[in-house]
């Protein structure tokens, strides 16, 4: 594997973490009964960011 396709795999990872994550906090919040204004709207960007890169790596190959 060379070079590139670690950088791109760390960032796919990266984001798939963050998904993740943001799913937790924002079962986690619902479940409380909190606020999950600011943690969707997170989510949203992390999700728009994915598919960005999802799109530009589809046109790299």
């Amino acid at each position: 594997m060379n070079i590139r396709n670690l950088d791109v795999k760390k960032q796919e990872t990266e984001l798939y973490n963050e998904i993740w994550k943001l799913s937790e906090e924002l079962d986690r919040l619902y479940q409380e009964g909190k606020d999950t204004t600011d943690t969707s709207q997170r989510f949203g960007e992390v999700l728009d960011e994915f598919l960005l890169f999802r799109q530009q790596e589809a046109k790299t190959r």
